[in-house]
């Protein structure tokens, strides 16, 4: 073998091992891509809480949630070296939550009933608002605007009552909330379905009392289910072992080019 073979045939050779490094490492950030990570409703208490995947450090849950390390030891009462382990149920928030009345089964954010009185003696109205919860706080404040497609229903306790609707959309400045109307005094329990990609972040069953001349308005809360801009997470668990499987795929091409050279400078 001649020496302008030698080196086309080494030539080759680098640029199939260029090719498949490249290959590799396009899969391996393909692989590595997670899908955003959206804080989960608070519980009944108030907790925010995360379960803790297997071989998962506090430094990898801070990475994801952006919950600091001396925050996930002080709400769990963790040591400094804030060991946990997969499976474990661990508190990365907490938010206020205010008792319900004692006919209520769920938790109502402050705010989310807005009794006033109405010129109709001996009915009732109830209007419902579904806004877009973009904190995920559970109470709507300014900037929220009201979001149109969740199904209202209305029921009272006797079964003389039962209606339906559907939530309006638009500023609240502008936008009247739907409303039921002509209601004869009584206890109603109103549900509502969250519209498909949406999270509800409040209760989405709430029973109420109404008197005659009284207008109630319910809040509920939804929060899109992929927060735009969201932060995508480098799994670096999964990025090590198949690095280690690059390194070792141009290791050995390195050792079998060696070796060709060393076996044809002896054919010579």
């Amino acid at each position: 073998m001649n020496k302008r073979t030698k080196l086309l045939t080494s030539a080759i050779l680098f640029l199939l091992i260029t090719t498949l490094v490249v290959t590799v490492l396009k899969t391996s950030d393909t692989v590595n891509a997670q899908t955003p990570y959206n804080t989960p409703t608070a519980d009944a208490a108030g907790r925010i809480l995360y379960v803790v995947q297997p071989g998962e450090f506090c430094s990898q849950i801070q990475e994801r949630t952006g919950v600091p390390i001396s925050e996930i030891i002080r709400l769990n009462g963790l040591t400094e070296a804030c060991e946990v382990f997969g499976g474990d149920e661990i508190v990365i928030g907490m938010v206020e939550v205010t008792p319900l009345p004692p006919t209520a089964t769920a938790t109502v954010p402050p705010g989310q009933i807005t009794p006033t009185l109405t010129p109709m003696p001996g009915l009732a109205e109830i209007c419902v608002v579904l806004f877009h919860d973009m904190d995920g706080n559970g109470m709507r404040t300014e900037g929220e605007d009201f979001l149109y497609g969740g199904e209202v229903s209305i029921n009272d306790r006797l079964g003389t009552v039962s209606l339906t609707g559907t939530t309006v959309a638009g500023s609240p400045d502008i936008v009247d909330p739907y409303c039921f109307t002509d209601l004869p005094v009584g206890t109603y329990n109103i549900s509502i379905a969250i519209p498909d990609d949406f999270n509800p972040t409040t209760v989405t069953n709430y029973p109420l009392e109404v008197r005659a001349g009284e207008s109630a308005t319910i809040d509920f809360g939804a929060q899109l289910a992929s927060q735009p801009g969201a932060e995508v997470v480098s799994d670096t668990v999964r990025r090590v072992p198949v690095l280690g499987i690059v390194g070792l795929i141009i290791l050995l091409a390195g050792v079998g080019l060696g070796v060709y050279m060393w076996r044809s400078n002896r054919a010579e």
